[in-house]
């Protein structure tokens, strides 16, 4: 199996990095092709025009940000922070020191059963299965169609089948889907 450069080494070669992979690159043709394609992406976008935002957006995100700023150090002033702050820390200090200290439990408690759930399938119940009629229908054709070698499978005889086999399987799967239609 070839390991080709991913996308974003790829990106590393175009802009002359990633030594490693540019000699991969060179030597084959699928890496080629992506690294001549991104170069062509990056040339159309590096000719695409971006207009400048009119001076009132600047303006407008100037005061947005500056009144989010001042909105935030008014929720909580920085004098705040640093009063809680000491004894949130204290307090935590004691905790561990509690939690290290107590006397650990000698028993050891039960695990909880374990929960089983129940199965599951994409498959319609039996019963509610539209399609099994279909196969039941359909499947002495491909029995009569299928090569007489010994197969594993229906998929692996159908597999097997020439060019000529396969295309009369084809036609007597029409004529069996015509004939279930009519029923």
């Amino acid at each position: 199996m070839v390991s080709h450069v991913p996308d974003e080494r790829l990106v590393d070669v175009m802009e002359g990095r990633g030594a490693a992979h540019r000699a991969h690159v060179e030597g084959c043709p699928q890496c080629r092709a992506r690294l001549a394609e991104a170069q062509a992406g990056l040339e159309l976008a590096s000719g695409a025009g971006m207009p400048e935002p009119l001076p009132l957006y600047w303006e407008s995100l100037r005061r947005q940000v500056g009144r989010r700023l001042d909105e935030e150090a008014a929720g909580r002033p920085a004098f705040w922070r640093r009063v809680w702050l000491g004894p949130a820390l204290a307090a935590a200090a004691v905790l561990v020191g509690i939690a290290t200290y107590l006397p650990t439990a000698t028993h050891h408690p039960t695990p909880a059963p374990e929960r089983h759930l129940p199965a599951w399938s994409a498959l319609p119940p039996t019963e509610e299965d539209e399609g099994l009629d279909f196969l039941r229908a359909v499947a002495p054709v491909v029995a009569d169609a299928a090569p007489a070698a010994v197969c594993s499978g229906v998929a692996e005889c159908v597999a097997d089948l020439s060019d000529e086999e396969s295309q009369a399987l084809t036609e007597q799967l029409r004529d069996a889907i015509d004939e279930g239609k009519k029923l």
